[in-house]
């Protein structure tokens, strides 16, 4: 079965079990009562979650009658889905949204960006990265890691941002990852966690990621390097390396007060201390 047909027939039930699930869960990984009278329910891309995670402990630290609630695994579309329906507050996007999207009602908030990188786990599976490698890796012409490791590439699903991110590098990197949307037998992750939790435990997996996930979950990843450049923040910041995917916050057409203040802590000096420790570069929100 081709990646692309794979992921339209799990979404609507994965969207399905994630909206039900995600009423239990919260920073601190334990259940609120429904008596709680402030709430502010987050979620998104997953790439942002961990820095969310962080932000929303500091946040209940300075506020211990708001609690702020992280919803996994819904993605951006997920989230642009909830917020519209009122199932969460404030959404989390890895990419601008589109006219059409802002037409309902959304308004977005760009806060942060962080390095695009490709990744994988272990010492031993170091390899310098260019153009050609990776279009090499993706039509299947390299398939071993320089220690004679198999190389175990990930793919994401068709439609996904970090997929749609890989494909405009290059023309020769779009038609790799092209082809290899047809080939039998790939890893497959369909949201941001489960992605890093095979690059961790497959031996040999290779995959995309962001530097922000990888440090904000501390996840045993180890960013690879592209034309001999380290993808870090002052990398990305100087050009030197050009991947960087943004995050964006947004919220509906009636955007509470409660959550117009977790946004304005997002953009005050301990928010920014905090994405900043995470792997993001802060671009301040509009």
């Amino acid at each position: 079965m081709k990646l692309h047909d794979t992921g339209k027939r799990v979404s609507a039930l994965f969207w399905v079990i994630m909206v039900l699930s995600f009423f239990f869960s919260q920073p601190g990984g334990g259940c609120v009562s429904a008596a709680d009278t402030e709430t502010i329910k987050i979620g998104g891309t997953g790439g942002a979650l961990g820095s969310m995670k962080e932000l929303a402990l500091a946040y209940q630290k300075k506020h211990p009658g708001t609690i702020v609630r992280i919803v996994q695994h819904l993605g951006t579309r997920g989230g642009i889905k909830a917020v519209l329906e009122g199932a969460l507050d404030i959404g989390l996007a890895g990419r601008h949204l589109s006219h059409q999207e802002l037409a309902q009602g959304l308004r977005e908030y760009e806060y942060a960006w962080s390095p695009f990188v490709f990744a994988t786990a272990g010492s031993g599976k170091r390899m310098d990265l260019t153009t050609d490698t990776v279009a090499k890796i993706y039509r299947g012409e390299i398939r071993t890691w320089p220690d004679g490791t198999p190389l175990r590439l990930l793919m994401r699903p068709e439609g996904d941002v970090d997929t749609i991110m890989l494909k405009a590098i290059s023309p020769e990197i779009r038609d790799a990852v092209s082809r290899a949307e047809s080939r039998e037998g790939l890893l497959l992750a369909m949201d941001d966690q489960q992605n890093c939790d095979i690059l961790e435990k497959v031996n040999g997996a290779f995959g995309t990621s962001t530097l922000s996930q990888i440090i904000a979950e501390k996840r045993s990843l180890i960013p690879l390097t592209f034309n001999g450049v380290t993808p870090d923040i002052r990398a990305m910041v100087s050009g030197r390396y050009p991947f960087y995917k943004p995050f964006h916050l947004f919220t509906g057409p009636k955007s509470s007060p409660l959550s117009q203040a977790f946004i304005e802590f997002v953009k005050s000096a301990e928010g920014k201390r905090i994405l900043t420790q995470s792997g993001n570069h802060v671009t301040g929100v509009q």
